[in-house]
């Protein structure tokens, strides 16, 4: 593997021998807080909508005919460029992708942001999206990582083309990295090429401004009616520490072992298989570079909602009291282990995985430590965990018919 570091564009170039299509990863650090939400995601669609030199229609036939396929993504943390090409079409893929860092006009703001706003309210339909943004609202408020759809409706109309070339700009001088993984024999010569392609990338002015989110001042229950629902959808959850922390992997297998390996875990066994209460239960954990969120989610029947959220707090207590067994430790560290091997397969997924642990500012070989540092989380660990965070304030979200919201 080959590693270019320079101030504000970091390049890796990694050989995986007979695959024959290759992928690059571009990510933009995002350390701006963005005063309307909706932006960056704006940004990242218009992308793809056109150049000084290619108009969308051309550019999107340019990759139908070469087989290129290209994306772009919005995060919470970066915004990223995808692209994956057959090996011999290299050059081409990066010219493109010069091209729309270079040269996008930003042209068809106005037809995005109609499509957009008529995509929000399909999206907030759905009973569970509708809760997730209100909790995400809700536990990062006043924060930047609070940026959410119905956020984004209430901002959109305020958007223009100024502030969104405004937006690209910070991205172009804050913190990027390219990262190209393929049947790149000579990681060497792939890593010069880049480097003196992407060379006007290397502005770094941004630091970042964002402010890290340490705890919750007060806990929040956030109760929304829909009358038309048949079934209760509840969500809670606490604020834990940063993706650069000691207690990441611990709280990465506490939340396996809680809810976030289906059938085996303890959410699912004791509150859908033992008790009925649930038509999915399960918990999860994002984790992100100002803080990180963990929480569990139960779909039940209205009548139910006191009951869950009880049964929330008795698996939490018999983690914080009694320390988990040693073949339920295991189970969760392979389940874990066996989820890293499984989304590491492309080269595209190896190529986000490094661009996002450098943004991030985890070492190169952050995935080597990872194995380590998961393998030695110990049963003490868990049960720490779930005494540091999983007491305190939380969020508690319900969306549910009127009649079960007093609870």
């Amino acid at each position: 593997m080959k590693h270019i570091k320079n101030e504000g564009l970091e390049i890796v170039v990694k050989n995986n021998p007979k695959t024959p299509r290759s992928a690059i990863c571009c990510v933009f650090s995002i350390d701006t807080p963005t005063e309307l939400s909706g932006v960056s995601n704006l940004t990242s669609r218009l992308l793809l909508r056109g150049t000084n030199k290619r108009t969308a229609e051309e550019l999107s036939l340019e990759l139908q005919d070469n087989g290129i396929e290209l994306s772009t993504e919005s995060k919470r943390d970066y915004l990223k460029i995808d692209t994956v090409f057959l090996n011999q079409d290299f050059d081409l893929a990066v010219e493109i992708l010069e091209d729309i860092i270079k040269n996008s006009t930003f042209k068809e703001l106005d037809k995005e942001i109609f499509k957009l706003k008529a995509e929000i309210p399909a999206v907030l339909d759905s009973s569970t999206s509708k809760l997730s943004d209100s909790f995400t609202r809700t536990i990062f408020k006043n924060h930047h990582y609070e940026n959410s759809v119905t956020k984004t409706l209430e901002d959109i109309d305020k958007i223009d083309s100024k502030i969104v070339n405004e937006f690209w700009g910070t991205m172009l001088n804050s913190k990027k990295v390219i990262v190209a993984v393929g049947d790149f024999e000579d990681e060497e010569k792939i890593s010069n090429e880049l480097n003196k392609k992407f060379a006007f990338l290397n502005k770094y002015t941004e630091k970042t401004k964002i402010e890290d989110i340490k705890n919750l001042k007060e806990s929040k229950v956030v109760k929304i009616e829909k009358n038309s629902a048949n079934q209760a959808h509840v969500i809670q959850g606490w604020i834990t520490d940063s993706i650069n922390t000691e207690d990441y992997p611990k709280i990465i297998v506490m939340n396996n072992l809680m809810g976030s390996s289906g059938l085996s875990s303890r959410l699912f066994y004791e509150l859908r298989d033992k008790q009925g209460l649930a038509y999915t239960v399960r918990s999860s954990y994002e984790a992100l570079r100002h803080a990180g969120v963990i929480s569990f989610y139960i779909g039940t029947t209205p009548n139910n909602i006191r009951k869950s959220l009880d049964g929330f707090r008795t698996e939490i207590e018999k983690l914080q009291n009694n320390l988990p067994t040693e073949e339920e430790l295991q189970g969760a560290k392979e389940n874990v282990l066996g989820r890293l091997a499984y989304f590491s397969q492309t080269n595209e997924q190896q190529a986000h995985s490094i661009c996002r642990d450098i943004i991030l500012g985890r070492p190169l070989d952050f995935k080597e430590r990872y194995t380590e540092m998961i393998n030695s989380v110990t049963r003490e660990d868990l049960s720490e965990m779930a005494k540091k965070y999983l007491s305190g304030n939380d969020v508690i979200a319900v969306i549910a018919p009127s009649d079960y919201l007093e609870f």
